[in-house]
């Protein structure tokens, strides 16, 4: 059981330290040591067609046990994935189960076919397994795995164009707006200053027509002809799925998050508008060059910390899971349960709280870069006659993005 948390430990400790990169561990956690699952590795390829772009892992099994495991590592919640299981004899039907968190608990589960497939999409972060219970033994089977190229997300700008800005003179109907403006963002500003202590939960944010490589007979070691050409029946199929998905931003889009409770990004959220005089179509103008780089580098930033929302979250559910397995186990025996409390401890929630050190630095780092692109922006509008931007409106926008995206353990 130590050997199993022990890889938990090493992977939440260098993926606090890599913060955005994928956890290490083998994902889904499990105590019990006779599961031992097979990596199944991602490849990059090329495609001659753009919504082929990705990477492939790809396998074909003679199973001669009642459950087989296989893991895939090192997915992005930004790239949508697709899982494909087809039996060499469509006769022999085959359970199939994707799992997130845990080993005991499936996401996804499903029945091979009349024609011996089953296939389905989905998006996920971090690692995912594959679980696959044929009816009868032995079976013969291909698994594809395909993670599209990462999409593109557009944030929602926060500004909007507003001519009262950017303006020496200014009529008396514009001041007394104005005024009434300030009185309102000061209200709300304050109201935000309180509740900053306050948690706050924000949702941000093939071979053949679609030009697929089939890989070489050598890439395949000791597969024989009969492997090869159920591999090429598994790939026919995804050419077909890709096919009717049209391009892999709308897979994306209509994708669901593997595990129901998994964080995934939300581009709606936009939170307070800030007006600008260079917003919309004169950021391109000679004289908004300087607006142009700032707000560029402000998103950045905030799509950085809609990842490090999303990891946060994720991270937590896997720990929460994970000890939660640990303690149903603990109740099976005294013994069982000592030991529970040392591994507990020392394998996962020590590394957790080091993985929250960091995680809360980096939110400290982003918002202060955050913090300058906004003062970099209230100097802009200062050149065009808005003076004190950044108080007005920057300071209430930085206060919204502080509190919705600070660490939630």
């Amino acid at each position: 059981m130590r050997r199993i948390v022990y890889s938990f430990t090493v992977g939440v400790v260098l993926a606090a330290a890599a913060f955005l990169a994928q956890p290490s561990q083998a994902q889904p956690f499990t105590l019990d040591e006779k599961i031992k699952p097979t990596e199944l590795k991602l490849a990059d390829y090329k495609a001659e067609s753009e919504t082929g772009q990705g990477r492939l892992a790809q396998i074909s099994i003679t199973q001669t046990d009642p459950s087989q495991y296989f893991f895939v590592e090192g997915v992005s919640i930004y790239s949508p994935d697709y899982v494909g299981i087809t039996a060499d004899d469509p006769s022999s039907g085959m359970k199939v189960s994707l799992h997130k968190e845990t080993w005991e608990q499936a996401a996804i589960s499903g029945h091979t076919d009349g024609e011996g497939h089953w296939e389905t999409k989905f998006k996920t972060t971090g690692d995912f397994g594959i679980q696959v219970v044929p009816d009868k033994l032995p079976a013969k089977y291909s698994i594809i795995v395909w993670v599209g190229k990462e999409v593109d997300p557009q944030l929602p700008s926060p500004f909007v164009y507003s001519s009262s800005t950017g303006g020496v003179w200014l009529s008396s109907k514009t001041i007394i707006i104005s005024i009434v403006g300030l009185v309102i963002v000061a209200i709300v500003a304050v109201l935000l200053f309180r509740s900053r202590s306050k948690a706050v939960t924000a949702c941000l944010v093939f071979g053949l027509g679609l030009g697929l490589l089939l890989p070489m007979p050598a890439s395949l070691g000791a597969q024989d002809m009969s492997d090869l050409k159920n591999l090429t029946k598994a790939l026919d199929y995804l050419k077909k799925f890709l096919e009717l998905e049209k391009n892999n931003k709308k897979m994306w889009d209509d994708s669901n998050p593997l595990s129901p409770g998994e964080a995934a990004p939300d581009m709606d959220r936009r939170g307070p508008t800030m007006p600008s005089s260079c917003a919309g179509e004169r950021q391109s103008s000679e004289e908004c060059r300087c607006f142009a780089a700032a707000a560029e580098r402000l998103n950045k930033n905030r799509l950085m910390l809609e990842k490090m929302r999303i990891m946060v979250a994720n991270q937590k559910a896997f720990k929460d899971k994970a000890i939660a397995l640990g303690n149903s186990y603990a109740q099976l025996h005294t013994l069982m349960g000592l030991q529970w409390i040392g591994i507990r401890t020392h394998d996962i929630e020590e590394p957790y709280a080091q993985f929250k050190t960091i995680a809360n630095q980096k939110h400290q780092l982003l918002m202060a870069a955050i913090q300058d692109s906004l003062k970099t922006i209230s100097a802009c509008e200062a050149k065009m006659g808005e003076r004190d931007w950044y108080e007005k409106y920057g300071f209430v926008y930085y206060e919204f993005l502080y509190d919705a995206y600070k660490p939630s353990f």
